[in-house]
């Protein structure tokens, strides 16, 4: 899985490099938002379980419109992501971790006169920057977290202008532990965020 989403992103990398230098309608800009995050723990016990985390991302992006209504985007973020742990009702502690994400993402776009709505998707790759653990629950320390993530987003938005809103959903393709075992755990996160493009 890991091999074909490194290879799908490299063969969209080098098509995008052609078609902006042919087309020439470069768009830029920077984001911030706000993360509703999660993980997924395939092995927790019956009275275990995880609430979502609230964090922050920040960010910015280089695009190249294909056309009026597809628009391609190679994004770079902050992000943070994790989990809040309960054990019969009650908080035993957190997961926090901190990402470089770059997404590779397609836009399309509905070309209306005052409002501009989109859908995209895209695969992610993200690079760990730091990590907390505090509680036993897997992943049980941040030696057990991979160095990167492997995820999918998918999401919506709307243009006024040079200003987008957007909202999104990120997930891992595969388990973020280091090493096989009984449990996997995946990173899910609800982004909403707001843009300025140029």
């Amino acid at each position: 899985m890991r091999r074909i989403f490194l290879s799908t992103g490299l063969i969209l990398a080098a098509t995008l490099a052609p078609l902006s230098a042919g087309y020439a309608q470069l768009t830029f800009g920077g984001f911030a938002g706000v993360n509703f995050s999660n993980l997924d723990i395939s092995a927790l016990d019956p009275n275990e379980s995880t609430s979502s985390r609230t964090g922050g991302m920040f960010g910015g992006y280089l695009g190249t419109h294909l056309g009026r209504l597809f628009t391609v985007r190679l994004e770079g973020f902050w992000t943070r992501k994790g989990a809040d742990l309960q054990e019969s009702s009650s908080s035993v502690g957190s997961f926090k971790i901190d990402y470089i994400e770059i997404p590779l993402i397609l836009r399309v776009n509905l070309p209306l006169v005052v409002i501009k709505p989109a859908i995209y998707a895209g695969p992610a790759i993200s690079f760990k920057t730091s990590c907390t653990a505090e509680d036993s629950t897997p992943p049980e320390s941040c030696d057990d977290v991979n160095s990167t993530d492997f995820s999918g987003i998918i999401g919506a938005g709307i243009g006024f202008g040079p200003i987008t809103l957007d909202v999104q959903y990120d997930r891992s393709f595969s388990s973020i532990l280091d090493e096989d075992g009984a449990s996997e755990v995946k990173n899910e996160t609800w982004t909403v965020r707001a843009a300025f493009g140029i």
